[in-house]
């Protein structure tokens, strides 16, 4: 069997540039992931934090190589960064880390250290990956091997350096956990170990957990405002000029992404495992549920107050589909859910995103991006998601209305003069 330093499975926003840090750190790295598909463009193209120009610098210097998930090499290190997503029942889906433990297992050696850097709703580590583990490799977790977990701390929509982010650890016994420093402690420059891996498992959950209830609480803010004819965000602006006790937070169309609304439901289920029932996340997810039917009535109320203009069959362009500005990802987009609701008010909705090119919706159907911005043939836009590489100013020399629901709150521009009226 070939032997490498450092094996990374699962080449995603955390995995590839985990494994291009420590390739660059010196390390001969083996990047896995079993999509063909991902590896291709990865190869072409690079991905996400990492160019293409970094990846064949790394790859000619001999520091990294890809390969899909057969047989694992041998190596120092496995760290694994496959996804973690939540169950219709909130619960934690550990089938991808499963699926990546067994092959770990099967390759891994006496001394080598395992480092999880996948989210995990609390317990998970101890209760089924461990046990894969030991059970896979045949050896004494803790004792023959070390294990440690150290949960990503990533922006998929920020090229911040590796290094530049402190990096929570924590081992299943003290010297697992010295062994995972002194590796992470390679590519950053703040790791910080925590007394348990549970205590790590629950940092994550309520780092996201926190960000959930405080979006949720700008949104709650919002409606109450407007209501008031008060602007929400002048609100939040003021507040955040006190130095201490206030950490702003935008209202928007709704949380989404792999981490913010899965993580918190992980937070829901772990207590409801224990049978407590935690009221604010409980309110916080219910308001972020809400959110894209609630910003639909938005666009309803505007269209019909500034324009005289029913939602029934406007044609409806939207700006941005991605749960997040400057990243290709709609998993639990916000705005996705937003244009399915529009198309189930029966508007015509058409939407330009220039991260991505198709977009299935719920029921199977497909719409494509338009090729470029155009608001020809349409009678309203409305901008979801507000990525930084498009000119939103064409919009304003356009004439048509403009509704702008991107973290914020609905703001109409223009008079609408141009608008043709939709018949009921």
């Amino acid at each position: 069997m070939d032997r490498t330093d450092v094996v990374v499975v699962g080449l995603g926003f955390v995995g590839l540039p985990l494994a291009a840090a420590a390739a660059r750190a010196g390390f001969r790295v083996c990047g896995v992931d079993a999509a063909s598909d991902r590896l291709a463009r990865i190869e072409q193209s690079g991905a996400g934090l990492v160019t293409k120009a970094e990846l064949q610098a790394l790859v000619g210097a001999g520091r990294l190589e890809f390969r899909g998930r057969r047989e694992l090499p041998g190596a120092d290190v496995y760290c694994l960064s496959v996804p973690t997503p939540a169950k219709p029942n909130g619960r934690i889906d550990m089938s991808y880390l499963q699926g990546a433990a067994e092959s770990v297992g099967k390759s891994l050696g006496r001394g080598a250290l395992v480092l999880v850097h996948s989210t995990c709703a609390p317990e998970s580590l101890e209760r089924q990956l461990i046990p894969t583990l030991a059970r896979k490799s045949r050896l004494l977790p803790g004792l023959d091997f070390h294990v440690a977990h150290a949960p990503e701390r990533i922006d998929p929509a920020k090229r911040t350096p590796a290094g530049g982010l402190p990096r929570i650890v924590a081992g299943l016994t003290p010297q697992c956990t010295k062994s995972a420093m002194a590796f992470l402690r390679t590519m950053f420059d703040q790791v910080i170990a925590v007394s348990s891996i549970r205590t790590a498992e629950f940092v994550k959950t309520f780092e996201n957990t926190f960000r959930l209830v405080n979006i949720s609480l700008a949104n709650e803010l919002a409606d109450v405002c407007r209501n008031h004819d008060v602007d929400p965000v002048e609100v939040i602006e003021a507040a955040a000029t006190k130095p201490y006790g206030f950490l702003p937070h935008r209202p928007g169309i709704g949380a989404g992404g792999g981490c913010i609304p899965v993580v918190t439901e992980f937070f829901r289920a772990t207590a409801r495992q224990r049978g407590i029932v935690p009221p604010v996340v409980e309110a916080a997810l219910a308001i972020n549920a809400a959110m894209p039917g609630r910003t639909v009535e938005l666009i309803r109320d505007q269209l019909a107050k500034s324009w005289k203009i029913s939602l029934r069959r406007c044609r409806v362009l939207v700006i941005g589909v991605t749960y997040k500005a400057d990243v290709a990802d709609v998993r639990n987009s916000c705005a996705v859910q937003v244009v399915e609701q529009l198309a189930a008010e029966a508007a015509e909705v058409a939407y330009y995103d220039p991260c991505v090119a198709q977009l299935r919706l719920g029921r199977g159907s497909v719409l494509r991006s338009t090729p470029r911005l155009s608001t020809d043939g349409f009678d309203l836009a409305v901008i979801l998601t507000k990525h930084s590489t498009v000119d939103h100013e064409l919009l304003r020399a356009s004439g048509l209305p403009v509704l702008d629901c991107s973290p914020g709150v609905p703001v109409p521009w223009g008079d609408g003069g141009s608008a043709k009226k939709t018949a009921t």
